[in-house]
């Protein structure tokens, strides 16, 4: 399992994990076997917190803890508006998760909540503004979120974005999230100062995403990532008809990252008339009926699903990711006639 590959950081060692790969908590569909998973191949395993109630959260809680002993996240979404947040925040101080993941709306309360009790906690940003007032609370980590990102994201690419808030942080580890797939990704952000990754979509594509959800979402769910798969990275919409099709209404700077298909191709551009027939029908009717065929159903990714090219086990996933941006970084040392740090 690489035992080889030594990248330590500060983000290592202040979770106690022994990569710098965080996945990306996406949704509660993506279960606690992915989490554990990643977790136990010695990166930090989410689970994503968005579709789960507090009951259900509780429940993949505690069979991460029946399947790994190692440090996982709970991703946590602070908009007022999201459904059971507070709740959802307290059910995992309750159940004493190592680490919490805050994305999007004021995460600064929340912050101090977990700071309160003792628990890490990692805040994802999307804009240079969120990222000051963030490092001025000093969480454990800062995680900056680029638009080339699958599911919700901002408007500012990955790269300059964070080269703007490495310059500000500090002692405070920053990690970089939106369009890392591989081991060439892990490198770069190391190599421009980062002290790890988020990887959602390389994620979404492993055997363990949604593994033991319902049947009747089995085979979609195979759909799409066998899309992602297929994916050059050229196919991805940025576009809120993404939201208009939940009946939601985020904030301007964010909006919603998936492939195209027979749903994006229909609906683009008519952004009123989506709202109007969604608004008609009762709540997320017309999204579920679209998740009923794998050529409607929205398929969040971002412009990394060109990196990937099969679908699996999320352990080699880590593996593999981590020995290429070693391999890479020592490459770099050679040609450039320095010794790594």
């Amino acid at each position: 399992m690489c035992e080889c590959c030594s990248l330590r950081t500060e983000l290592t060692e202040r979770l106690g994990i022994e990569h710098p790969i965080i996945q990306a908590g996406m949704s509660a569909e993506g279960g606690p076997a992915l989490a554990t998973a990643v977790s136990g191949a010695g990166a930090l395993g989410t689970i994503g917190s968005i579709g789960a109630g507090p009951d259900v959260l509780e429940q993949q809680i505690k069979r991460c803890r029946d399947l790994t002993d190692k440090p996982f996240s709970v991703n946590v979404v602070t908009f007022d508006w999201a459904p059971f947040g507070q709740q959802l925040l307290e059910v995992a101080i309750e159940q004493q998760v190592p680490i919490v993941t805050l994305s999007f709306g004021n995460p600064l309360p929340s912050l101090e909540r977990c700071r309160a009790a003792g628990v890490k906690t990692l805040v994802q940003v999307q804009d240079l503004e969120s990222a000051r007032a963030i490092l001025h609370a000093a969480p454990d980590a800062l995680i900056v979120q680029g638009n080339e990102a699958g599911g919700h994201t901002g408007r500012r690419g990955t790269l300059n974005f964070a080269a703007q808030v490495l310059d500000l942080a500090g002692n405070i580890p920053v990690v970089l999230a939106g369009g890392v797939g591989n081991g060439r990704g892990l490198a770069a952000a190391l190599a421009m100062g980062a002290a790890g990754v988020v990887m959602g979509t390389r994620f979404k594509a492993s055997e363990e995403f949604a593994d033991g959800g319902p049947p009747e979402s089995a085979a979609v769910l195979r759909w799409q990532k066998d899309a992602i798969v297929a994916s050059d990275g050229s196919n991805t919409l940025y576009d809120e008809i993404l939201d208009n099709a939940y009946g939601l209404a985020w904030p301007n700077q964010v909006t919603g990252r998936a492939l195209r298909n027979r749903f994006t191709q229909e609906w683009e551009g008519r952004h009123e008339e989506l709202r109007q027939k969604v608004a008609a029908e009762p709540p997320f009717a017309f999204v579920q009926g679209l998740a009923r065929s794998p050529e409607t159903a929205i398929n969040w990714a971002g412009e990394s699903s060109g990196l990937v090219d099969e679908i699996k086990p999320a352990a080699q996933i880590v593996a593999e990711t981590v020995q290429q941006a070693e391999q890479l970084l020592g490459q770099v040392a050679a040609r450039t006639g320095s010794a790594p740090a």
